[in-house]
């Protein structure tokens, strides 16, 4: 029953890709360093730009400490006023299927997105070609993105959760810079200069460390010479050198403050899982999804949500459940963690009701039913993370950061996870664990 189960799968996944993607994914390199991904799809006459560089935390120096938020905020400011002006591409604003530019910045990359009409998508990439790694910094801009990023470091730490979650890094990642806020901190933020910035800027966002990904109704060469037109022009500069990142902790830590305005404590608790890159990834993605959602381990332990202490209509719980397993991010560091929302005077019963479900494959196993729950909840994450233009360029151009490849390779390797390779991870990896606890000030 298990393998029908399973080749039944693997149809509807092969189905739903080859109706949606069309053509298979090509990747090229420019001349300048620049990795192309041209992924044909005729599903939409929108079209999805994606660009990724591998500027990370660790690329930041002592007095840059924010840069690349800073630098978000640049993009972002530069970009609308550009549109604004030039009225080009029109689409990226007056269309609800298209999108204004959009940056995010994370611990390990940046990645900026647009979506345009197809018949604009040479505009659009002319922009973010301009934007993300041509553009010279105004003194006006750096002013105001310097307010922006203050105000959304200030934004940020007004939120217990986000706190518990800074809390579980620093504890996971110690003194390293995995370990710090996105934002910097507001003393760097104000030392910092437009000469350092800018310098910054001109070194890490270079086209040897970037990948830009386009999907789009068009065939691959077509896709690929549109790049070439817009980005092959940029100087040809060598990628940084990789940031040395010291190994996280090797023993488990914990990390505690309080908040005022909390009523619960809040707790993040986590373990470590294999690089993104390794294979044995996917089976900790596996683990995750064997614990999260309705039906999860972690909803079905009815003493583990009577131990939090908490007087939760039953009505809420399908809304709020107080406890649920943080996304899992790209990295070569990663985290398996799960946040709890709990009573003050329950918070060691909590911890240890936690580890104890990822720690339980050790000694438990796994039954077939949940192997495959888990498996479906992860090739159906994938496949919802490709479903429209943009999301999929974003998707495969991140991805094309780490050297992995598109969505059908992620499909398969889920197919090929085993009971065995989930127990593994979890006696190879989950040997340490990291706490972030918020309480209640008093």
């Amino acid at each position: 029953m298990r393998n029908v189960i399973r080749a039944g799968l693997i149809t509807l996944a092969a189905l739903t890709l080859a109706a949606a993607h069309g053509a298979p994914v090509a990747r090229t390199q420019l001349p300048n360093g620049l990795t192309v991904i041209a992924a044909p799809g005729d599903a939409s006459r929108i079209a999805g730009i994606a660009v990724v560089i591998g500027s990370s935390m660790a690329d930041e120096p002592a007095g840059l400490r924010g840069a690349r938020a800073m630098l978000q905020q640049l993009i972002v400011l530069s970009s609308h006023q550009q549109i604004n002006e030039q009225l080009t591409p029109i689409s990226s604003f007056i269309d609800a299927r298209s999108s204004g530019l959009g940056v995010n910045t994370d611990w390990e990359f940046v990645e900026a997105a647009l979506a345009v009409h197809v018949e604009e998508l040479d505009a659009g990439l002319q922009l973010l070609a301009g934007q993300v790694f041509g553009a010279q910094i105004t003194q006006e801009q750096f002013d105001e993105a310097r307010e922006l990023v203050k105000r959304g470091y200030d934004i940020s730490h007004e939120s217990p959760v986000q706190d518990t979650f800074d809390l579980f890094r620093r504890a996971f990642y110690g003194a390293g810079p995995m370990g710090r806020s996105l934002q910097g901190d507001p003393d760097s933020i104000d030392a910092m200069t437009l000469e350092g910035l800018q310098a910054f800027r001109d070194a890490q966002y270079v086209a040897a460390d970037a990948v830009v990904c386009v999907v789009a109704p068009m065939s691959a060469d077509e896709i690929t010479a549109a790049v070439t037109a817009a980005f092959g022009a940029l100087p040809t500069l060598p990628a940084p050198p990789a940031a040395e990142v010291p190994a996280p902790p090797p023993d488990s830590r914990v990390e505690a403050g309080d908040a005022a305005g909390l009523v619960q404590a809040s707790m993040v608790v986590g373990v470590p899982l294999p690089p993104v890159d390794d294979p044995k990834y996917i089976a900790g993605e596996m683990v995750g999804q064997l614990l999260d959602g309705r039906g999860g381990r972690l909803r079905r332990d009815l003493s583990l949500l009577q131990a939090l202490g908490l007087a939760i209509p039953t009505r809420l719980l399908e809304q709020h459940y107080p406890i649920g397993v943080l996304p899992m991010s790209m990295s070569r560091q990663p985290f398996l963690a799960v946040h709890a929302l709990c009573s003050p005077n329950t918070i060691e019963q909590v911890r240890r009701g936690l580890l104890r479900h990822l720690l339980a494959l050790r000694t438990g196993g796994v039954t077939d039913a949940e192997l495959e729950r888990a498996r479906r909840r992860v090739i159906n994450g994938h496949l919802l993370a490709n479903q429209r233009p943009v999301e999929r360029a974003l998707y495969l151009a991140g991805r094309g950061l780490f050297g992995l490849g598109d969505v059908d390779q992620a499909v398969a390797a889920a197919q090929a996870v085993t009971a065995d390779d989930l127990i593994a991870v979890v006696d190879d990896y989950f040997g340490r664990h990291a706490v972030g606890v918020q309480m209640p000030a008093s």
